[in-house]
């Protein structure tokens, strides 16, 4: 009785030790992924974010506007359909790769494949 005691205990620790690397892992991920949701436009570097497309997309088109970037300067936006466009593009592809790299992540079942 002792010994299936001591054997449900390691498989205990073991399944603590798989969900910790994976939460560090869907952690390390997630970091990764939103550091890359950046986009260069006039001079300054965009943080692209949902208000940032909600509020490009609401701008009439042919008005410029001036945005505050990531490095807190203004930065004269001569067109907004160009600067929405390259967030939507951003956007996709770091969501794309970021879905893709967590379904590859959630397959993973030993702490050695992590």
């Amino acid at each position: 009785m002792p010994l299936l005691y001591f054997d449900i205990m390691e498989n205990l620790e073991q399944f603590a030790k798989q969900r910790l690397d994976y939460n560090r892992q869907k952690i390390s991920l997630k970091e990764s992924q939103q550091e890359r949701l950046t986009v260069s436009y006039g001079g300054g570097m965009f943080r692209v974010t949902i208000e940032l497309m909600s509020f490009l997309s609401t701008w009439s088109q042919e008005d410029q506007l001036y945005l505050v970037d990531s490095y807190e300067n203004p930065v004269l936006v001569e067109d907004p359909s160009e600067l929405l466009y390259k967030c939507k593009m951003r956007w996709s592809e770091v969501m794309n790769d970021w879905h893709n790299e967590l379904q590859d992540l959630r397959k993973v079942r030993k702490i050695d494949q992590l």
